[in-house]
C-alpha cells in the first residue's frame, strides 16, 4: 500500500479519533438501553453450538451489518466495528487513507453460521469501510453449518439460549418430529418444555394403557397442549405487554401462572382467565423500576469509564 501523503495522515488520524468517540457514545447508549455493543467470539460461538466442519470459501459481497463477531478481534472494535483500541491506529490510518484514495482493498475473510459472520481475517478493512459508509463489502465466505439458525441480533445472552436451544434439539429432536421451531428467550425454558413433552407423556400412557415414544408424545402436546395455549395467547394478545419476548416463553409462563391460580383459589380457572391475570400483573409497565434500572446503569458507566481511560 503506498504512503499517504502528510495532509492525507491529517485526515485519517482524525477519522481515527472520531472513530473513537463514537465507539465510546455507543458503549454509554448501549448501557442505557440494554442494547449489546460487543462483537462475538466466534471461537466461542464453535465451542457453544457444535460447529465443527466448514466448507470451502467462496467470493461474495456481504452486508457488513451482518458481521457481528471476530475470530481474534472480538475485544478491539464494537458491535459497528469502531475502533476501541489505541493501538490499532496506524493500521485503521493506512487503511483510512487508501479508501480515500479510491484503492482497491483485498476481500476480507469470513466465517458464516446462519445469517451472521464473523471476521476471519480483515477487522480493520471492515472497521474503515463501515467508517466511510459503505453497506457492503466484498468477502470469501466460509459456511459453517449449524442445526441452529443464527441472525445478526446474536449476542452473548442471546447466545447462551440458543445453546440451550441446540441441546434441546438433539435431546427432543422435536424440529424433526413436528416439523416447526419453538423459540424462547429465557435461559433454562428449554428444559421446562422437555417436563412439559415428558410429563403428557406420562398421562398419555396411562390413558391408552401402554408405553408413549416420545415422538407419539412429542406431536400429541403440540396438537393438544402447546397450540390451544398459544391460541389463547394471541387471542388475548398479551404477548403485546411482553417486548422481545416470545410465544413459547408465554407458553410457559401462562400455564405455570393457571396451575398458581387453581392452587390458590381452590376451583376453576380458565386459561385465559390465567393469562389475563398473569399479562396485569407481569406485563410491561411504563416507569416500572425506573430507579433501579438507572442506578444499575449508572454504576457500570462508572466502571466503563475508568476502563476506557486505560485503553
Amino acid at each position: 500500500m503506498p504512503e499517504h501523503m502528510p495532509g492525507e495522515r491529517s485526515k485519517a488520524r482524525q477519522d481515527f479519533r472520531e472513530a473513537r468517540k463514537q465507539a465510546f457514545v455507543n458503549e454509554i447508549r448501549g448501557v442505557l438501553s440494554g442494547e449489546p455493543t460487543d462483537l462475538l467470539s466466534f471461537k466461542e460461538v464453535q465451542q457453544r453450538l457444535g460447529v465443527r466442519t466448514c466448507a470451502l470459501g467462496r467470493l461474495e459481497t456481504v452486508p457488513l451489518k451482518r458481521i457481528v463477531g471476530s475470530e481474534g478481534r472480538y475485544r478491539d472494535f464494537d458491535r459497528e466495528f469502531l475502533p476501541r483500541r489505541s493501538d490499532t491506529e496506524s493500521r485503521w490510518e493506512s487503511l483510512s487513507a487508501a479508501f480515500d484514495r479510491m484503492e482497491n482493498v483485498p476481500p476480507v475473510e469470513l466465517y458464516k453460521v446462519g445469517e451472521a459472520y464473523f471476521v476471519r481475517d480483515g477487522n480493520h478493512r471492515v472497521s474503515v469501510a463501515r467508517r466511510h459508509g459503505a453497506e457492503y463489502i466484498d468477502a470469501f465466505v466460509i459456511d459453517c453449518p449449524s442445526r441452529v439458525n443464527l441472525d445478526s441480533g446474536l449476542d452473548v445472552r442471546r447466545l447462551l439460549v440458543e445453546e440451550e436451544h441446540l441441546q434441546f434439539l438433539e435431546r427432543t429432536h422435536l424440529d424433526a418430529i413436528i416439523g416447526t421451531d419453538i423459540r424462547l428467550t429465557a435461559s433454562s425454558a428449554y428444559d421446562a418444555l422437555e417436563r412439559h413433552i415428558e410429563g403428557h407423556r406420562y398421562y398419555l400412557g396411562q390413558d391408552r394403557g401402554e408405553p408413549v415414544t416420545f415422538e407419539d408424545a412429542a406431536r400429541s402436546w403440540y396438537e393438544k397442549v402447546y397450540l390451544p395455549t398459544v391460541d389463547v395467547i394471541r387471542r388475548t394478545k398479551i404477548l403485546d405487554r411482553f417486548a422481545g419476548r416470545t410465544e413459547g416463553d408465554l407458553y410457559i409462563w401462562v400455564l405455570e401462572h393457571h396451575h398458581y391460580l387453581r392452587e390458590r383459589d381452590g376451583g376453576q380457572v380458565s386459561l385465559e382467565q390465567a393469562a389475563r391475570s398473569y399479562a396485569r400483573r407481569y406485563g410491561d409497565k411504563p416507569y416500572h423500576r425506573a430507579w433501579d434500572w438507572l442506578a444499575t446503569r449508572l454504576a457500570r458507566i462508572g466502571g466503563m469509564l475508568l476502563s476506557w481511560v486505560r485503553r
